[in-house]
């Protein structure tokens, strides 16, 4: 998995087949949410930490998951904990 700044899209039908959705990770640490996607999913471009409360565009792109994350009063959001499930899109 690269890092957050490799944005390229991919978008339907060159979309790999493969886990989609880690609701296992809701309560953990938003930086081992992270590695745990890295390594289930080495074909995930794009981690992206965002406050719970962020508005998300629409748009979909299969490399990318948004980790949602309460970052009130966290540094960095990796050390924040995940608020929703994690998904591709």
């Amino acid at each position: 998995m690269s890092n957050q700044d490799d944005r390229t899209c991919l978008t339907l039908p060159k979309c790999p087949d493969g886990k989609a959705f880690w609701p296992e990770l809701v309560g953990k640490k938003g930086s081992e949410a992270k590695a745990v996607i890295g390594s289930e999913r080495p074909d995930i471009t794009s981690v992206i930490f965002a406050p719970q409360d962020a508005v998300i565009s629409g748009d979909y792109c299969c490399n990318r998951v948004r980790i949602l994350v309460d970052c009130r009063g966290a540094v960095d959001c990796g050390d924040a904990i995940v608020t929703a499930v994690p998904m591709v899109g």
